[in-house]
């Protein structure tokens, strides 16, 4: 099977914000997807929409999570903004509202059209700063979401408290080799001990001892090398 060329990565939303254009359900869990990371958004859910308005919309307003405007969109709610998504429900006014995202180099997103996507919102599992994200380039939401129930069975909130042990072994990592590259080769060398499993499976005293080996070892092979 050939997908599309769809390049799985973290966009920075930093000092961005997104748009949201529709009334209804789909465009009640764009914003909530945005909202769940930080992302200033604005949601304008035309009256006369396709789909019916969904109340929690304005809980998400209340929240004070997004800026909601119950009105007809116009071009210039474009403006500012890094990102579009648009769920009218129209296919139509999907269309319209694309060709303009394209015309001000907005990113854009029609929902359920993978031909009119520049991007997908993956789904997700997500704890702390962790977040593990599928998608299958739009071929099948279906199979996507399954999977990421999968996933949310098998990595639970414990993945925050592992970050933070990886956290402190990066530290000391910096602290005991000196370059970038011997670094990554450490780091490499680790993956392929399955240090992550003995994390999981064996607790973090378990890959403290085999990180302590690693370096361990590394250090003798230096000395060796330098007699």
């Amino acid at each position: 099977m050939t997908g599309r060329a769809y390049l799985p990565v973290a966009v920075n939303m930093r000092g961005r914000s997104a748009l949201v254009v529709g009334s209804g359900e789909a465009a009640y869990f764009k914003a909530l997807l945005l909202v769940d990371f930080g992302v200033p958004t604005t949601v304008i859910a035309p009256p006369d929409g396709a789909d019916d308005f969904d109340p929690r919309l304005c809980d998400l307003q209340r929240g004070g999570s997004v800026s909601l405007h119950r009105r007809a969109y116009a071009p210039s709610d474009l403006d500012g903004h890094t990102l579009a998504i648009v769920a009218t429900g129209n296919r139509a006014a999907d269309y319209a509202v694309e060709a303009d995202a394209r015309a001000r180099g907005v990113l854009v997103n029609v929902v359920d059209d993978p031909d009119h996507c520049d991007f997908f919102a993956s789904a997700y599992v997500r704890h702390g700063p962790v977040s593990i994200a599928v998608n299958s380039g739009g071929a099948s939401p279906g199979f996507t979401a399954a999977l990421k129930d999968d996933l949310a069975e098998r990595y639970g909130p414990e993945v925050e408290e592992h970050v933070g042990h990886y956290l402190r072994w990066r530290r000391l990592v910096r602290e005991r080799i000196d370059t970038a590259r011997e670094r990554e080769l450490f780091w490499r060398g680790l993956r392929a001990a399955g240090l992550y499993a003995v994390l999981r499976g064996e607790g973090p005293e378990a890959a403290w001892r085999l990180i302590e080996a690693r370096l361990a070892r590394r250090t003798a092979d230096d000395g060796a090398a330098g007699g």
